[in-house]
């Protein structure tokens, strides 16, 4: 029994001499880790974490503004001179085509019909009573008179300003009793059953009839390009972050009336975001379908869904995200790590790691170049 006892004894100094050994070799190494403690277990566990250092561009030096359009707008004009009489629409109605949108004061254009009805009725029973070389004279002052008549209607018809097509009244620039000369704007009228909207593509997307993704104030909804255009000049600061880009009309149907010109609108290629340049493998898909970038902030894994802007090459690609100054870019880690774990630096004999993934003593992968205050 004695002797039994010794053995296990020894067995069990053995072990504790084992594991000794094992760990003081995974410390003299110095694999870069990092301490996290899982809610499941509730124990700290060793994972390797490989991340880097980011520079941040602030989103503002891209910002363009971008806002939705009726596919048509008009600003109806006064066709000629004369005083407002009344305005039939206010802004916000809804116009048929064809409907009265304002009225001219029409006392002379009446008053100069009624003159030309009353010339045409004097050459026509002229033209009866005449005879002989008089009979042609006559014959041509009726066609006078009548012409004289077609003028004074269509005077008369210009005091009555119609919508030349359905659409929705955004502005009114004329009240009753003010006097107009032809040619000042009186309504704008636009057609908002479909809206636009010019924006920077990818070479790729900018394919006419291909559709394309966009945000309306947050609202997720899908765009038809129209046509492509050479890129415009207010888009030219973005070629800094895509290279092969162009200019694109697009259109969105709005029968249901849910988007209102004038709404403000978002594409992948304008960042919202500061932007970092970060490498390719650090953006995953998560299984719902969008992408994925991992940080650590403060000792804590975050995950951000990242606006994909464009290649750096091969193996790198600008990206933009509610990044921090101070955030690191995880590149790869031994195993997956959920949005919220807490991670520590791990210690070494002798020494300390100042954060995971990084040699002792050693700067990050990629240090900034600077750092942005947000």
């Amino acid at each position: 029994m004695i002797k039994t006892f010794q053995n296990q004894q020894t067995n069990i100094h053995q072990l504790i001499l084992n594991r000794s050994i094992l760990g003081l070799l995974l410390l003299t190494f110095g694999i870069p880790t990092a301490v996290f403690s899982q809610e499941k277990t509730g124990e700290p566990q060793t994972v390797s974490i490989q991340r880097e250092a980011i520079t941040l561009r602030h989103p503002r030096d891209y910002y363009v503004p971008l806002n939705l359009k009726p596919l048509r707008l008009l600003t109806i004009a006064a066709p000629i001179d004369g005083i407002i009489h009344t305005v039939e629409v206010k802004p916000g109605d809804k116009s048929t085509t064809k409907a009265v949108v304002v009225r001219l004061d029409s006392a002379i254009p009446q008053a100069e019909l009624d003159r030309a009805e009353a010339a045409l009725e004097v050459a026509r029973e002229e033209l009866k009573n005449a005879t002989g070389k008089a009979a042609a004279v006559a014959k041509a002052n009726v066609a006078l008179a009548e012409a004289d008549l077609k003028l004074a209607g269509i005077r008369m018809e210009q005091t009555i300003i119609r919508a030349p097509f359905a659409g929705e009244i955004f502005r009114i620039f004329a009240a009753p009793g003010e006097f107009v000369r032809a040619g000042e704007p009186l309504v704008e009228l636009g057609d908002t059953s479909k809206l636009q909207v010019e924006v920077p593509l990818s070479r790729e997307q900018a394919q006419k009839g291909a559709s394309i993704s966009l945000n309306v104030e947050e609202q997720a909804t899908q765009a038809t390009v129209d046509h492509v255009l050479p890129l415009a000049s207010q888009f030219e600061k973005l070629r800094d972050l895509a290279k092969s880009i162009t200019s694109a009309i697009v259109i969105l149907d709005n029968k249901n009336a849910q988007f209102k010109p004038g709404q403000s609108v978002s594409v992948d290629l304008i960042p919202r975001y500061p932007i970092a340049e970060v490498p390719t493998v650090s953006v995953t898909n998560t299984p719902e379908g969008t992408r994925k970038v991992q940080i650590v902030r403060e000792n804590v894994i975050r995950d951000l869904t990242p606006q994909i802007l464009g290649q750096i090459g091969p193996g790198r690609l600008f990206v933009s995200a509610p990044f921090n100054k101070d955030d690191e870019i995880i590149v790869s880690t031994s195993q997956p790590l959920a949005d919220g774990t807490q991670v520590q630096p791990r210690l070494t004999v002798g020494k300390s790691e100042t954060s995971p993934g990084t040699t002792p003593g050693s700067q990050p992968a990629k240090p900034p170049e600077k750092k942005i205050s947000f």
